[in-house]
């Protein structure tokens, strides 16, 4: 993963974590699933999954799917939102999101060594055969 020096523009596809402390703006060709972190968003393309942001405008063209903590929420005439939303606390500080993260990041560890999981799912497999 690297670290942003400024602010991102999405047009393409993108999975996974999008940790920033700058803009990210996802255009009308643009899709994210996974979890996005930014001071704030544009949103004219589709975010699926959970938000974290100080400020996010949904376009009329734009789609959020899955759950949103931010401080401000604008949504344009048809634009999409659904989900959850929560408002941002203790001084612009996200702090619902940071488990999810962990979370996250324990998941893509495990992706990156094929070999373990191939060898907990054997293990499984023949504990459920002994019973």
């Amino acid at each position: 993963m690297s670290e942003l020096k400024g602010p991102l523009h999405i047009d393409g596809h993108v999975e996974g974590i999008i940790d920033s402390q700058f803009d990210v703006s996802i255009g009308v060709s643009g899709q994210i699933s996974g979890l996005v972190k930014a001071r704030a968003i544009v949103l004219s393309g589709t975010l699926e999954g959970k938000v974290a942001c100080e400020k996010i405008d949904i376009l009329r063209a734009g789609k959020l799917i899955g759950e949103l903590i931010s401080g401000e929420l604008t949504v344009e005439t048809g634009g999409k939102f659904i989900g959850q939303s929560h408002e941002m606390t203790e001084g612009g500080m996200v702090v619902s999101l940071p488990e999810t993260f962990a979370q996250l990041n324990i998941t893509n560890e495990k992706k990156s060594e094929p070999q373990n999981l191939i060898n907990r799912t054997e293990s499984k497999s023949s504990e459920k055969n002994s019973e």
